[in-house]
């Protein structure tokens, strides 16, 4: 089975360079803190301070910005004191020949609005982005960013029980879609990558909540590239595309640091009413908002799922109710054998019931080509599946426990094929389309 080639980017170094805009975000006024885990309900001053970091020989330069002590507003200030409360980390890395100060429009929204934000200062290379090394790097100042916490000015201030956030721009974009694919950390809950391009098949490993914004006449970065990520990526996932927009065209509209700090506080802090808004964030003229935030898309069902390749069914062999009894594919009928409904479980992942049975979809084991049978309900993570979104109702499943993919063997057409896991590709063999009864 062979993967999918990519196309990656390329870039002009004037197509990339970043602008120094300050988006604060409307509405926004007299600071309160929440407790832990509750959104605050009004903006801080910003608060930075350095740390020369290193990985390896790698210098990974920091600067971490903070809600600060004082009144809300201005530039950040150097080494102020923090303000009171526990605040969520969600990183910001900046794009090909810019900068933390130059990117202060997207980074001071969010630590106003109760994060810390650790916002290294890379000096690019091509190659290290696409080989995984600044990737990796990141995850470095994630993990120098919640020791934070143990001591020095920062500590007792940061949530280091939660996970982690990431964001970035352009090459940041890229590498933040890195940590969700190629090189994957598994801290990682929430991830908003801008202008990015697509940088391989989503992880296992990673169930993040993924926010893309993304001009839909970029020229540098490639938003069909983008596109595709996003349907590859697991919900809930959301698209805000600025329509006619260039690389960074949106960092001028209000709409973008509004979206982007609900969405954080949405799967940072839990707050569902900042989830509520994002709609209106993103409303207006020449913006396209998608988004599937529901624990399951579509529904409970149930539902029929048709091999993309074969047309034919999923269905229990035989309509038998024993545990044990396999899955293969066959001619598509009415019978509850064919029907399927999705049930959530909790991090972006989905159990998947037989209707006639009332038993559970697993394989039977986590190697590549061991079968999909039903079996009891157990609780086991073997039991759940990552619902990929291809779009127009065809999606791919990704088992939790394994990291394989739902699969018809070898491409068969027949009645009886056998349908087992493999190696996720994303290829027709592994989309199926789901269908309401």
């Amino acid at each position: 089975m062979t993967v999918r080639r990519r196309t990656f980017l390329s870039m002009s170094a004037a197509g990339a360079t970043g602008m120094g805009l300050s988006l604060l975000g409307a509405g926004q006024a007299p600071a309160a803190v929440g407790p832990l885990d509750t959104a605050p309900t009004t903006p801080f001053a910003v608060g930075v301070r350095r740390y020369d970091w290193t990985r390896g020989s790698r210098p990974c330069t920091t600067y971490v910005y903070y809600p600060a002590a004082g009144t809300p507003g201005g530039s950040p200030v150097t080494n102020a004191p923090v303000a009171g409360g526990v605040f969520p980390v969600y990183n910001f890395t900046h794009g090909f020949q810019s900068s933390p100060q130059n990117s202060l429009f997207i980074i001071r929204a969010l630590a106003s609005a109760g994060f810390v934000v650790p916002a290294p200062h890379f000096n690019h290379d091509f190659t290290d982005v696409r080989n995984g090394n600044t990737s990796k790097d990141v995850s470095q100042v994630l993990t120098n960013t919640l020791a934070l916490n143990a001591s020095g000015p920062l500590a007792g201030h940061i949530n280091t029980g939660i996970g982690v956030g990431v964001s970035g721009h352009s090459l940041g974009g890229m590498i933040t879609h890195g940590l969700l694919t190629a090189w994957p950390d598994s801290r990682i809950i929430s991830a908003n990558p801008q202008s990015c391009e697509d940088m391989g098949n989503p992880a296992a490993s990673v169930s993040a909540k993924v926010l893309f914004v993304h001009g839909d006449r970029d020229s540098t970065t490639q938003y069909s590239s983008a596109r595709q990520a996003y349907t590859e990526m697991a919900w809930p996932k959301a698209f805000l595309t600025f329509v006619g927009g260039s690389h960074t065209s949106f960092w001028s509209d209000q709409r973008f640091p509004r979206t982007v700090v609900d969405w954080a506080r949405w799967t940072m802090y839990g707050d569902t009413a900042a989830r509520d808004r994002l709609p209106a964030d993103a409303a207006g003229s020449n913006t396209r908002w998608e988004a599937q935030l529901g624990d399951s898309p579509g529904g409970p069902g149930p539902y029929t799922l048709l091999a993309q390749h074969s047309g034919k069914a999923a269905e229990i062999n035989e309509a038998s109710t024993a545990a044990g009894a396999r899955l293969v594919q066959r001619t598509t009928s009415s019978r509850p054998n064919q029907q399927f409904e999705f049930i959530d479980a909790g991090g972006g992942h989905v159990r998947v019931k037989a209707l006639h049975s009332g038993l559970f979809l697993q394989p039977t084991g986590t190697a590549t080509g061991a079968d999909v049978v039903q079996q009891a309900d157990s609780g086991a993570t073997g039991q759940q599946w990552r619902v990929v979104d291809h779009g127009g109702d065809v999606i791919s499943l990704v088992n939790r426990e394994s990291g394989l993919a739902m699969d018809v063997w070898e491409y068969l057409t027949t009645d009886g094929a056998r349908i087992s896991q493999w190696t996720y590709t994303g290829n027709p063999n592994q989309r199926f389309t789901r269908r309401r009864v």
